[in-house]
């Protein structure tokens, strides 16, 4: 990033005192990760203000921006200070100006209630090994701050900047859309996730679609596998779509089909292959999904690359490896354990499901609340479908009512109220399990399966032993 302290001034409708920085090349919200040199911003929420931490930086800062009401304890500070109305909107405003000065730099945002990550990844695997300089949303920084911190973050010579844009609120992703001012839009995928807090189906569905309203003049939507469909159910017309060129899995631009661990793909003028490290339909689906925005992508926004095969793609998406806590195949001894802990929805939920059940030998789910689902949380949680697998572990108060059908039917589970106190049982519930099995953990975040984990390979390094 580099804005003048005019540009600054101007985005966010602020004012200056006590001089005025030429450029800022990086602003940090947090001091204690904060480096001499930096802008630092205070965000202020219910339990925290950052004015009251600026002191310890204010020396080594280039500049510091608040609030009127926090700037106040700011005065002994000889340091320039821009003073404006609302720091989280301040932030969001100097990102947008960032991104209005990258008029080279091909803006992708990415939305959906599920699959967000994964896509955002893949195409950025795929697109930087066409040669294209790519930036993309790091870990979870998708919100109000997050996204604006990932696009100052984008240099002035990237080929592609992939922002991932997730929201738990009405009004969120208008503000996001505002920022980003995306050259492509890409909705993965629609489900109730987090329709505590956006109002079913419908709700998540009209506030995500707000993305498309920001597009630039020239700007298209990517809409995943079974998203069309979903709008059209509800009764969901969005006249951005019709105004726009589109890439719609539902006209399958790229036919996946996924056998094993083998995923076919045919764009009707070529045929490719991609080896699966797991047989995972969501992959699959994803990978098709993935192959049909970077074909557009080459063709329209960069000629050089307008010849790229999808066998050439398929060759790079051979090598792709899943980020930490999304279905990463983790070995230990005699277990694999398929570390899918680090979020849920009733769609990735049954996705894992599947995967679980494709595979051979003795399988173990251990499955975890999906949280913010609202009205919708008991069926969302009684409706999963748990196939043949040998052994079922719930955790939670919503996969009590899971536990309630699961044993009518007489399906091998037990259930645990968190997982506190799975992990106080786990010792003696591994001494069932036979010599090689393949154990899934899945939950929402704040279930935190993760520390599964370590109790795993604790236990199979003891056995070992």
């Amino acid at each position: 990033m580099q804005l003048t302290g005019q540009q600054m001034q101007q985005a966010t409708g602020g004012s200056w005192r006590y001089g005025v920085p030429a450029v800022v090349s990086s602003i940090s919200t947090d001091t204690r990760s904060f480096t001499e040199g930096e802008c630092f911003l205070a965000l202020r929420g219910p339990k925290f203000d950052g004015h009251v931490h600026a002191e310890p930086v204010a020396g080594r800062a280039q500049a510091l921006i608040g609030d009127a009401q926090g700037a106040a304890l700011w005065t002994p500070f000889d340091v320039p200070q821009l003073i404006v109305e609302d720091t989280l909107v301040a932030l969001g405003q100097l990102a947008h100006a960032w991104r209005k000065d990258l008029p080279a730099t091909l803006v992708i945002a990415i939305t959906g209630s599920y699959g967000k990550t994964t896509v955002r990844d893949m195409l950025r695997h795929v697109l930087s090994r066409a040669g294209l300089k790519v930036h993309a949303t790091q870990a979870n920084l998708n919100n109000l701050v997050g996204v604006p911190k990932t696009l100052m973050a984008v240099s002035a010579d990237a080929d592609v900047a992939l922002i991932e844009c997730g929201i738990s609120e009405c009004g969120e992703m208008e503000k996001l859309a505002a920022i980003v001012e995306p050259d492509v839009a890409v909705m993965t995928g629609l489900t109730s996730a987090h329709a505590q807090g956006l109002g079913g189906l419908r709700g998540v569905a009209q506030e995500k679609m707000k993305l498309f309203d920001t597009l630039t003049p020239h700007g298209w939507v990517a809409l995943g596998q079974g998203v069309t469909g979903q709008l059209a159910a509800i009764g969901i017309k969005a006249a951005k779509l019709d105004e726009t060129a589109t890439v719609d899995m539902a006209d399958a631009p790229i036919k996946g089909v996924l056998h094993g661990c083998t995923l076919k793909l045919d764009d009707g003028l070529d045929e490719a292959t991609v080896a699966l490290a797991l047989p995972a339909p969501h992959w699959a689906s994803n990978m098709a999904f993935v192959m049909a925005i970077a074909n557009k992508v080459l063709m329209q926004h960069f000629p050089q690359n307008k010849n790229t095969s999808i066998t050439q793609m398929a060759q790079w998406l051979a090598d792709w490896q899943p980020v930490k806590g999304r279905m990463q195949s983790k070995k230990y001894d005699h277990l694999t354990v398929l570390d899918d802990s680090y979020n849920a929805n009733p769609v990735s939920m049954q996705a894992a499901l599947d995967t679980l059940n494709a595979l051979d030998g003795y399988r173990i789910a251990v499955i975890g609340d999906m949280a913010e689902l609202g009205d919708d949380a008991i069926d969302a949680h009684i409706n999963l479908n748990v196939g043949s697998v040998e052994q079922v572990i719930l955790v939670g108060s919503n996969m009590r009512h899971l536990h309630q059908k699961l044993t009518v039917q007489k399906q091998p589970c037990c259930w645990y109220a968190n997982t506190e106190t799975l992990l106080a049982d786990m010792t003696r519930l591994q001494t069932s399990w036979p010599e090689a099995a393949t154990v899934l953990l899945k939950a929402s975040r704040s279930m935190h399966l993760d520390l599964l984990l370590e109790s795993l390979r604790e236990q199979e390094t003891c056995d070992a032993v």
